[in-house]
């Protein structure tokens, strides 16, 4: 449910990158990609609904906590929400609700 603001979910109270795995322990380039974003950007991250599910298992509450451990690394939803987020932050949107429909419309299911 979207909320006045454009977010489907209430940030946490961290936004930094502290728990964010080290990018430099992947070898892939795009996972290791998708890690270093999570460290340049996490309080944008830190607001993102993330449609990968994990949050309805109780397991994240943002895109953001998608990369404090291992599930973003075989998850093209957790990459794809921090990169819209990244490509959209380096043109100067800085709206996290725009972000978030970015977002929804790339990875929301449909219907």
């Amino acid at each position: 449910m979207l909320r006045p603001n454009g977010l489907r979910i209430i940030p946490s109270g961290r936004s930094d990158a502290s728990h964010v795995l080290d990018p430099n322990q992947f070898s892939d380039k795009g996972i290791r990609h998708s890690y270093w974003v999570a460290t340049q950007i996490p309080a944008v991250l830190n607001q993102l609904y993330c449609w990968c599910g994990c949050e309805n298992r109780g397991v994240h509450r943002s895109n953001l906590q998608c990369f404090e451990d291992k599930m973003a690394v075989d998850c093209a939803v957790c990459q794809g929400t921090a990169e819209i987020a990244w490509q959209m932050t380096q043109n100067g949107h800085r709206d996290a609700g725009k972000i978030q429909a970015a977002v929804d419309a790339k990875w929301a299911p449909k219907g």
